[in-house]
Formats: structure tokens, sequence, C-alpha cells
């Protein structure tokens, strides 16, 4: 007889464990996230420079040794629509919208 208590056990637990960082707003690290997304820790941090990626936070105060990690809701918005993404306070800057709906153009 087969044993399912070995082979269920694991992937329940990654479930569960999924679930609740996806309920928790979990803060991942960058090695994650670039597992995540499918993308090398370089071009995180080039599509991060480009406004193209959520910006990381920093963990560490240390400049050396800084950590980044990222909110996985963050990293949810962009794996549902990668080529589309903009971060949302560069999507307000580029519009030039006011938090009551009035817009302004900027002056170059």
């Amino acid at each position: 007889m087969i044993d399912f208590t070995k082979s269920i056990k694991p992937t329940f637990e990654a479930q569960v464990t999924a679930a609740l960082m996806i309920q928790t707003n979990a803060l991942i690290p960058i090695k994650l996230a670039a597992r995540l997304c499918g993308i090398s820790r370089q071009e995180i941090d080039r599509r991060v420079h480009n406004g193209t990626f959520p910006k990381p936070h920093k963990l560490s105060g240390k400049k050396r040794s800084m950590r980044k990690a990222f909110y996985l809701s963050e990293i949810h918005d962009w794996i549902r629509d990668p080529k589309n993404y903009r971060r949302i306070e560069d999507a307000e800057q580029s519009t030039g919208s006011f938090a009551d709906g009035d817009e302004f153009q900027h002056l170059e």
C-alpha cells in the first residue's frame, strides 16, 4: 500500500506557508523574488532603476551589507502584468495627478 502522508505533508506545508505569506504581505528576499519572477537579480536592479519593477525595501542600515526585500503583493502585481507594470509613485508622477483628481502638466 502507498503511504500518501509522506508525499502530501511537504506539499500541504508549502501551500500553508505560501497562503500565510500572501495574507500577511510578507517581505521576501531578492533571491526569492528573482526565482518567482524568472529573472536575474541584475535584471531586477535594472528594472527597479527604470521604474518597471517594485521598489525594494532595505532591511539593514549597513551600506556594505545592505539587504533588499520586496513585499510579496507587489511582486504578485508585477507577475500578473510585467510588460505594463509601473510603480505607483512613478505612474502618479508621469500623469501629474493630485489626490483630489485634478491634473497638471509637467513644465520642462
